[in-house]
């Protein structure tokens, strides 16, 4: 397995950057808790209870605030899934204006320009309609179609009440031809091109009969010669708004590929910029990063941590003898094996060559060079490369504990001289610096640039 899918951060749990505390730590599939033992575990359960005390610290933020009496109303009325709650305020907007066509025909059969019994009807079944589709919402019935908005059937419902009011509309009934185009530019957005053309041609054959029918029964509220010219006009409008409706769905379409083009791509480019090419670790600028996170922590008194700057001893000696390729797989099994045998909160980075640099929490009574140790056996045992089996590498490391105020440059000095201490020493060792002196100051330095 790459190592770069054995060090993976974890996303943030949802609050704001500040409470990111988890940022850092590694999620590693290829880790063997017996192989780590029990210390492991407490170091974890040390990690989350470093995480409460910050959060006991802090304000929490507005996303974790009970919610009001109006948003649980909105929750009860809407749901909480995102999607589930666009459909059904875009169903609730067109039920207003269904609303206020109700009002209309109460109005229209009080002032004789319709036909009260007619209208008794039209609104009952209105009404029985717009109740279904929100119980259909509502419950998540209609999540087991393709189309979880039910759009086409809410059209074809909403045309077949404009033909109804057509009918019993008397001298009035023209002005409900503008309401055929509202209907479909509320699906304007949803529908795809067959659905836009089937809902179109139903609007066309469902009015057209709708007007035959009606010059032939009532011929003095619908003249032949008036039904003639509302037809072409239904006829010729509609389908020019299927037509807009198809290529707008098409360049949303584009759209949404586009977006998830650059997603990826910006998926790419933040792991170029974090992760190290060749091994899949954090690179230098990364693991800076990450360091003076600890460090901030650790200034506010959260968790203490290590540094350990590694070599692979004689690589030099690898790339002369065996080739570049031959080192540069060295290089990657090293950086999987040691993602794989350190602790869950223990961070790895590529500092730079044959050079890694490791972030230790200092957890007691575990000791920071257990994970080291393990590191050691396992390179004893394991080939790290392919082309040549035999071949076995060690590195010497050196550590030093991060002093609280210190400087982040001060702890990687200090580590890297012990480093050198353990080359100077015979290789294949861990040296750890002396402690850093305690700051003599009442208070914390001013802030570091």
């Amino acid at each position: 397995m790459p190592a770069c899918q054995a060090q993976k951060p974890l996303r943030s749990i949802g609050l704001t950057e500040d409470f990111n505390f988890f940022a850092p730590i590694r999620v590693n599939p290829c880790i063997n808790p017996e192989q780590q033992g029990f210390n492991d575990y407490i170091a974890l359960g040390f990690h989350i209870f470093a995480l409460g005390v910050e959060l006991s610290s802090s304000a929490l933020p507005s996303a974790v605030r009970p919610a009001s009496g109006w948003e649980r109303l909105l929750d009860l009325v809407l749901t909480k899934d995102p999607k589930q709650r666009l459909r059904i305020t875009r169903s609730l907007m067109s039920a207003s204006m269904f609303v206020i066509s109700v009002g209309l025909i109460v109005y229209g059969s009080i002032v004789g320009l319709m036909k009260p019994q007619g209208g008794a009807i039209l609104s009952g079944l209105i009404a029985i309609s717009c109740t279904g589709f929100y119980v259909a919402l509502r419950s998540g019935w209609n999540q087991r179609f393709s189309d979880p908005s039910l759009t086409l059937p809410q059209i074809v419902a909403a045309l077949t009440w404009i033909c109804g009011a057509y009918v019993i509309t008397y001298e009035g009934h023209g002005g409900l031809l503008i309401l055929l185009g509202l209907v479909l530019v509320f699906g304007i957005f949803n529908m795809n091109a067959q659905r836009a053309k089937l809902s179109t041609l139903y609007a066309v054959l469902a009015m057209g009969l709708t007007m035959v029918l009606m010059a032939n029964i009532d011929p003095q509220h619908y003249p032949a010669r008036v039904e003639w010219m509302h037809f072409v006009f239904v006829a010729t409008v509609m389908p020019m708004i299927s037509q807009l409706s198809t290529q707008l769905n098409s360049m949303r379409s584009k759209l949404k590929d586009q977006k998830k083009d650059l997603e990826l791509a910006l998926e790419r480019i933040q792991e170029l910029a974090t992760r190290d090419e060749l091994t899949g670790l954090f690179n230098r600028r990364q693991i800076l990063q990450v360091l003076g996170e600890h460090a901030a922590r650790c200034d506010r008194g959260v968790v203490k941590f290590w540094v350990a700057v590694l070599d692979l001893d004689h690589f030099k000696r690898i790339n002369d003898t065996w080739g570049h390729g031959v080192g540069d797989e060295v290089l990657r099994s090293f950086a999987q094996m040691a993602a794989g045998v350190l602790r869950e909160t223990d961070v790895i980075g590529r500092w730079g060559g044959e050079e890694f640099l490791v972030i230790m929490l200092s957890v007691p009574p575990h000791d920071p060079l257990a994970g080291l140790h393990r590191l050691r056996s396992k390179l004893a045992e394991a080939p790290v490369s392919q082309a040549v089996p035999e071949l076995r590498v060690t590195f010497s490391a050196g550590l030093a504990a991060y002093g609280e105020y210190s400087e982040v440059k001060d702890a990687i000095e200090r580590a890297d001289r012990a480093l050198y201490q353990a080359k100077a020493e015979g290789r294949n060792r861990l040296v750890m610096a002396p402690d850093v002196p305690p700051v003599a100051t009442a208070g914390p330095p001013p802030r570091r640039q």
